[in-house]
């Protein structure tokens, strides 16, 4: 199913576009050497470099406010730029800066980020009852505090509710936890069940999503530490996705990969000679791609505003032909590799 990012990428390969280049930034907000007015200061005047060349004018737009998006907890700030209106994404990928300017917008990381698009729900038993969380690789946010119908002062209420109001209570939040489940949910964390009445594994399954208890004190208001250990289970999630891509790229290939060039692979897509095409996240490969026949060139690095990473070209084209698409940060892919094509 789709999910935020599969909008993003509609939306930004629906814009239409003429002789004026589109420029794609990626900005990183966390992790980075230097800070985001510098690294964007700089992708600008790169920017800017290759528009003049083409005899286009120099970029015009604001720089954008960096601690609002860092607030979000946004890990790197997409910014694309064409025509004088600015669209700006954030996404939860690390990157390295990056900005490409050409005939079309740069969405590998996107797409990328499409598939990293996994959750968490995690809910917490408290003393005033329990709340419910949605966890996601960069942060987490409150769904819904619920408090048992009776009203009991004793801070260990499991211990002093009767056994049928007890029962309606947890059969409530067991719907609406079920309510909750997207299909990017892969896990459902419950902490704060030190009483043996909210530990029941079996009724905890009726979720039908893999379950793990955890340790979060049940005098605890925010189980920071399930949060963690969370992030920590998405991480592995999206880790066995981007190997699993690239192994079922591999397994399935029919053409030696060493035969597979960048320049054949737009030839071969129209052709309908692949099903499935992984490519690298941190790879680029400058030169331009004819979509009618696939014909393609390579430069050594990108000359002007004509030129584009071919990748990103050639997932696009991929796209339009109804082929199956992943992009990978580079560390997935063998050595020496930028793509595998099956």
């Amino acid at each position: 199913m789709n999910n935020i990012f599969h909008d993003h990428l509609e939306h930004l390969r629906s814009i239409r576009m003429d002789n004026s280049p589109a420029i794609s930034m990626y900005i990183p907000l966390k992790w980075a050497d230097y800070t985001p007015g510098k690294i964007f200061s700089a992708l600008v005047k790169a920017a800017d470099g290759l528009l003049v060349k083409g005899g286009h004018p120099k970029m015009d737009f604001s720089t954008p406010e960096w601690e609002r998006w860092t607030k979000q907890g946004t890990v790197t700030l997409a910014v694309f730029h064409y025509a004088g209106v600015t669209n700006f994404i954030p996404i939860p990928i690390r990157m390295q800066p990056r900005v490409v300017v050409a005939n079309s917008f740069h969405v590998k990381p996107i797409v990328t980020a499409a598939n990293e698009y996994v959750d968490a729900l995690v809910l917490h038993f408290n003393e005033s009852g329990a709340s419910l969380y949605r966890v996601n690789p960069v942060g987490e946010n409150l769904i819904d505090s619920y408090m048992p119908t009776e009203v009991i002062q004793k801070n260990d209420w499991p211990s002093k509710m009767d056994r049928s109001s007890l029962r309606e209570f947890l059969e409530f939040l067991n719907q609406e936890v079920r309510g909750s489940i997207q299909s990017t949910t892969k896990i459902l964390g419950i902490t704060g069940s030190l009483f043996t009445e909210l530990r029941s594994e079996s009724f905890w399954k009726k979720a039908k999503i893999p379950i793990s208890f955890l340790d979060d004190s049940f005098k605890v208001a925010v189980p920071q530490n399930a949060f963690s250990i969370m992030r920590l289970r998405l991480a592995q999630v999206v880790n066995e996705k981007h190997s699993q891509a690239v192994l079922h790229a591999l397994k399935a290939g029919s053409t030696p990969q060493d035969e597979l060039s960048v320049r054949v692979l737009g030839t071969k897509i129209l052709n309908k000679e692949i099903n499935h095409l992984c490519v690298s996240l941190d790879d680029m490969h400058f030169g331009e791609i004819d979509f009618k026949t696939g014909e393609t060139t390579v430069n050594k690095t990108q000359k002007n505003s004509q030129d584009d990473d071919l990748l990103d070209d050639l997932i696009e084209l991929a796209i339009d032909n109804g082929i199956k698409i992943s992009v990978v940060p580079k560390r997935y892919l063998p050595n020496g590799r930028s793509f595998v094509a099956s």
